[in-house]
């Protein structure tokens, strides 16, 4: 195998593959064959031939079936040594989860410091990967999910999956014997005789931050569907749930005032309603109290306004007290134990549905058809979609149910309706989401009550959404347009002045979303002047439309956290 002497990274610091262990259940007695090798080659083995290949950028095995078989796991081992000085980024399991840079010796706890009986009432391991993911809870052994670096200086190696249409790769770190491991999801199917099945396919590129995420784009074919930018107003954190037709008015006058005659070149001006227009899964039962004449009025002011309308919506999750929980239980996706699958603690609590059941999938297209047809919403925002693959079913590991679901919501949409994914393993809408959220909710604080930070990785905190911000910024242009969340200005936020303006120029600096959810009417002079000093940064990196954003490589940039300088 080849050994890279890369000047950026260090001289004779490889990432090699070092072999592979093949674990599966063969013929009709389903005797159980476990074969391993410390050298990344083809080889035969009781029941199936190995097929590996690596030219020094991308690593493939795949298997071929001599009778019938079910693969039960397939781990690749690449050789990496690990310094004293190295920052290892291993992605978080979704747009939710912390995605940050570690020491290689650093560990992580999940929810081992959380009573289990805590975590069960409050569904804590719902929106996470805690239900199917080990945490040893030992320093060295970190993971992650599609892609990780691994960044000495200005020097990066990452390793990242090709392909996650066909299962998810889960990354783990040993750093103490110097190993790297890869694990793509096996098929949840036998596999017949004769059958050929590719196990995994992987990148090694090398480079800076650009140069390293650059080329394991263009290795993977993806690119993004828009290059433009989206500014405007989101109703979530001034209202949460609290919305009716005034409101969202007088939220319009505010924006138009602030925004609605500025030029930002090449951006899309954006005025979204959130969560609260109805219950979470009753998307076609809109509460007549608060919206006596629907949402399409609201949409068409938008329009007139010159903003696109955008629309939240769950549409693999329904909350316990709808119409849609009562009366069509069957719709609501089981565990192996026949019991409801809960996506997390929100509303009257969470429950994923189906989305392999054909009246699921029935009426997920005909809600977004009609929030796209019928009411005039041109973005919508669609949220929790990790639910539609929290448990294996129907023939399908995660990551076919993530892709299938994915494919089954943009044929809903259609091609020209903007696409926002939030709550989503990321790689299932490379290229396929217009613009993805790419951390945690922001809070009217910085870190939540001291309490709360021992819980999920996912939990809300400014100051994790902000890290985020900065680590996953090289996926913007690259995989969709970033979505940071909100910056706040408003008076009631408990953020430092450093802080707030931290948020706010980081959101500018190295996203394609630029939103608030402030009064942008009751701005005091001074906020709107950072808000002006922001949106002329934003607008900046746009004016180019070839070029979505010029400032992707910040690894390092986590040492200005909390607003100092």
């Amino acid at each position: 195998m080849p050994v890279f002497d890369d000047i950026l990274y260090g001289a004779n610091a490889p990432m090699e593959p070092a072999g592979y262990v093949l674990e599966m259940r063969v013929g009709e007695d389903d005797r159980r064959v476990t074969f391993s090798s410390d050298a990344f080659e083809s080889r035969m083995t009781d029941g199936a031939s190995v097929e590996c290949e690596f030219d020094g950028e991308v690593l493939a095995i795949s298997l071929v079936a001599k009778e019938s078989l079910y693969i039960e796991s397939c781990r690749v081992a690449l050789r990496h040594a690990f310094a004293t000085d190295e920052q290892v980024l291993l992605n978080g399991y979704q747009s939710w989860t912390d995605t940050v840079e570690r020491h290689p010796w650093s560990k992580m706890r999940g929810l081992k410091l959380i009573s289990p009986r805590v975590v069960n009432k409050w569904a804590l391991d719902g929106g996470g990967d805690y239900r199917f993911a080990t945490y040893p809870n030992e320093h060295g052994k970190q993971h992650g999910y599609t892609y990780g670096t691994f960044r000495r200086g200005d020097g990066v190696v990452l390793v990242g999956s090709l392909d996650e249409s066909h299962g998810f790769t889960i990354i783990r770190t040993f750093a103490a014997e110097g190993r790297v491991s890869l694990k793509t999801e096996n098929p949840c199917r036998r596999i017949a005789a004769g059958e050929r099945v590719e196990l995994g396919r992987y990148a090694i590129t090398r480079g800076n931050v650009d140069e390293a995420y650059d080329r394991w784009f263009e290795l993977a074919g993806i690119e993004p569907r828009t290059r433009e930018p989206l500014v405007g107003y989101t109703s979530w954190y001034r209202h949460y749930g609290d919305i009716d037709e005034q409101k969202l008015t007088s939220d319009l006058t505010g924006a138009v005032a602030q925004i609605g005659g500025l030029d930002v070149p090449n951006a899309t001006k954006l005025f979204q309603i959130d969560d609260g227009y109805c219950k979470v899964g009753d998307w076609l039962a809109i509460d007549e109290k608060k919206f006596p004449n629907g949402l399409a009025p609201i949409a068409s002011a938008v329009r007139e306004a010159g903003f696109v309308p955008g629309l939240w919506a769950a549409p693999f999750v329904c909350e316990r007290n709808s119409k849609l929980f009562s009366e069509h239980n069957d719709w609501l996706l089981r565990d192996d134990l026949g019991r409801l699958v809960t996506t997390g603690s929100h509303w009257s609590g969470g429950y994923a549905l189906d989305t392999r059941n054909h009246e699921v999938r029935s009426y997920v297209l005909e809600a977004l058809q009609t929030m796209t047809q019928e009411w005039g919403f041109g973005l919508l925002k669609l949220d929790f979609l990790y639910a539609a693959c929290l448990v294996e079913h129907d023939g399908m590991n995660r990551g076919e149910l993530m892709a299938d679901a994915i494919d089954l919501l943009r044929c809903g949409m259609g091609d020209e309706c903007l696409f926002l994914a939030c709550g989503v393993p990321l790689a299932s809408v490379f290229g396929k989401a217009d613009y993805c959220r790419i951390g945690c909710d922001v809070g009217p604080d910085w870190d939540d009550k001291l309490y709360m930070r021992p819980l999920h990785r996912e939990r809300v905190s400014t100051k994790n959404s902000l890290a985020n911000t900065y680590y996953r910024a090289p996926l913007n242009g690259r995989a969709f347009g970033n979505d940071p969340d909100v910056f706040f200005l408003r008076d009631d936020a408990h953020l430092t002045p450093g802080q707030r303006d931290e948020l706010l120029f980081a959101d500018a600096d190295l996203g394609s979303v630029f939103l608030t959810s402030d009064d942008m009417g009751a701005w005091s002079e001074a906020a709107t002047q950072r808000f002006e000093m922001a949106l002329k940064l934003f607008a900046s990196r746009f004016e180019d439309a070839d070029d979505l954003d010029d400032s992707r490589a910040v690894h390092g940039k986590h040492a200005r956290i909390g607003g100092k300088q």
